[in-house]
């Protein structure tokens, strides 16, 4: 029954690994949506916009969330990414600016992780396996006796 609960960990553990990470892919500068990516979204709007897929950039493990000024606009920007660019908060100025604007980068690695929290992170996953797991070996025990 061991060999159950253990086989039943390591298939939910690579069942995550075989799927590519889920981000928020959106620009707040898109003139077509400009509104579907401010930098609270999650807490403020409910955005139109659903964590994509991210298999169509090599490697990709990390969700960016880059908020500041960028591609001539200031808003917020979120992306898929193979690299982990860190944590990190810097002050900018661009040829011609008045000011210096803040630009943050937050990099995390759950699915939907730079908008809306995930119904299914690695760790609920983990545990819902546990839980699973942990029925099993108790009705294999129930229907023993």
């Amino acid at each position: 029954m061991n060999r159950l609960l253990v086989g039943a960990l390591f298939g939910v553990a690579l069942f995550r690994t075989a799927l590519a990470i889920e981000c928020y892919v959106c620009n707040a500068t898109d003139s077509s949506t400009p509104f579907q990516c401010s930098e609270w979204f999650d807490r403020f709007d409910t955005p139109d916009i659903k964590p994509q897929d991210c298999s169509n950039v090599y490697g990709a493990k990390y969700c960016i969330k880059h908020i500041g000024r960028f591609e001539g606009g200031i808003g917020a920007k979120r992306y898929c990414s193979s690299r982990d660019l860190g944590n990190y908060c810097n002050y900018v100025r661009n040829p011609g600016d008045q000011i210096e604007y803040r630009s943050c980068i937050f990099t995390c690695d759950t699915d939907g992780c730079n908008g809306a929290s995930s119904l299914f992170s690695f760790q609920r996953q983990l545990t819902l396996g546990l839980v699973l797991g942990t029925a099993v070996v108790m009705l294999a025990r129930f229907a023993r006796q």
